[in-house]
């Protein structure tokens, strides 16, 4: 099943099992457009290897306080063109 874009209010980004299951809903679902809210962590060299590993990259990150951002937008390459962000 296909699901187009999917939001996730994910505690614990900086923990393996949550990340493991992360790209495993991502790559069974083949998700076009993906929000993850309060994650707690920095976008890193690692989370852009592990998002290109199933087609995805960062569109959108949205407010930063203390140098992490509270909300990422994710998406496969060419879907979104201008992305408006505004806190």
């Amino acid at each position: 099943m296909k699901i187009s874009s999917f939001f996730w209010n994910v505690r614990g980004l900086g923990n393996h099992k949550t990340v493991e299951m992360l790209i495993s809903l991502l790559k069974l679902h083949k998700t076009l457009l993906v929000f993850l809210a309060k994650h707690m962590v920095s976008y890193t060299n690692a989370f852009e290897v592990l998002f290109k590993s199933v087609n995805m990259h960062l569109v959108a990150t949205c407010p930063i306080v203390n140098k992490v951002a509270k909300l990422w937008c994710l998406s496969v390459p060419n879907l979104v063109r201008n992305f408006l962000v505004n806190e």
